[in-house]
Formats: C-alpha cells, structure tokens, sequence
C-alpha cells in the first residue's frame, strides 16, 4: 500500500506523521524543539536546530514504522520565518522567526512602495525581514532568501532556491499574477535572491539518496 509523509515544524516541536492512501494514520511521531531566542523585539533561532530535530524526528519514526512504501513527503513552516543562505544552502546568519519584529525601519520602506493591503507589510513580513538582514555584513554573500519550510523541503532535496506561493505572499510574491511584482525593484534586493515559486505542493524533487539510506525510504520518494 501508498503511504504519504507529512511533517510540520511549530514553534515548540516537530512532528511528522504517515498515512495510508485512505487517510487513515499509521504512526505519528513527535519531537521537541528549544525555544527561540529572545530580546524585546529579536526572536531568532539558528536554522540547524530544525534540522537536528527534523532528523532526529525521522530517524525515530523510521525505527518505528517502514517507510519504503512513502510516496511522497509534505512540510510546512512558520510563516514569514526568514533566513539568508550561500549558494550550498549555508545558513549566513540566525533565522528571524514569524513574529520578529526588529525590521521597523525595513517595514517603512516597504510601505513606501506596495500596494495598500499588501501582505508583505509589517514588521515581521518576511519582505522587511529580507531589507534587514541583507544590510548585515553576515548576508552580504547571501545566494538565496528561504523561508524555514524553504530551507527544510531544501536540505530533503538537496537543492535551493524554490519557494511556494503561500510563503512567498508576505515576501510579496503576486500570486494572482504568479510572478514578482515590479514595485520591488524599488527596494534595494537583488532578483537573484528571491526564490523561484511554485504553487503549494507541486513537487520540487526527490529525496537525497543519503537520507533515502538513512531511513529506508525509496530514491523516487517526492518532495511536496
């Protein structure tokens, strides 16, 4: 029988849990994630902390459960969590997580050029997060601007650069044009650091064949 994948990386946990063609739950499997750091306005978090415990998550529930016979895999993150990368996908700095709000400065540029009701604005948009962490002299090298379930879905895949449309909304992604908008040519961002986006689970690859090994899982297995 099919079985599929879902994983889902909150503030507090990781959890992944697989089901059958039918939808019926096979195993569900959690595990715990610190705290970010905090400092009045800075909520940040380095981005290998998912990572160690997405693993540690996966490799538990491949203990637990076969997992030749998954399909497919589907991730999701907390929105507008942001991070700068090499071209490696090298994390260039901390995470600034959804609900930092440090880009106040950022935030008003933005508003300068959008579209009144725009996602994209506020503080703690992924588009202002963006503006201030390419002015850090750690970002300066940056190759790619992910967001957490970006950079997940990217480590699985063993590429970068690709994002979806519901996370790249409050980076101002248009979907209802499904391409950037101009108006962020106002902002001093370079192009070559925004993602490629594809529409919510439309597949971006296939499991790495090192973590196909390390959890039994087929080489055809489809990152959503």
């Amino acid at each position: 029988m099919k079985h599929y994948l879902g994983i889902d990386i909150g503030t507090s946990g990781c959890r992944s849990c697989v089901i059958d063609a039918n939808a019926a739950i096979k195993v569900e499997i959690r595990t715990a994630l610190p705290a970010p750091q905090r400092s009045g306005n800075l909520v940040e978090q380095a981005p290998e902390i998912w990572w160690a415990a997405l693993t540690a998550n996966l490799d538990q529930l491949a203990n637990e459960f076969p997992l030749k016979s998954v399909e497919a895999l589907a991730l999701d993150g907390t929105s507008a969590t942001l991070l700068c990368c090499d071209a490696g996908g090298t994390p260039l700095s901390p995470a600034l997580m959804y609900n930092d709000a440090r880009a106040i400065e950022q935030s008003a540029q933005v508003d300068g050029v959008t579209p009144t009701g725009t996602a994209a604005r506020g503080a703690s948009a992924s588009l202002a997060k963006l503006l201030w962490l390419i002015q850090q002299p750690a970002c300066k090298s940056a190759q790619h601007a992910m967001h957490q379930a970006d950079w997940l879905l990217g480590r699985l895949a063993g590429r970068f650069g690709i994002s979806d449309e519901n996370n790249a909304l409050k980076l101002g992604y248009d979907v209802v044009n499904s391409c950037w908008p101009a108006w962020l040519a106002k902002l001093d961002i370079a192009p070559s650091l925004l993602p490629d986006v594809v529409p919510a689970g439309y597949p971006i690859g296939t499991l790495t064949k090192d973590l196909c090994k390390r959890w039994g899982m087929s080489p055809c297995t489809r990152i959503l």
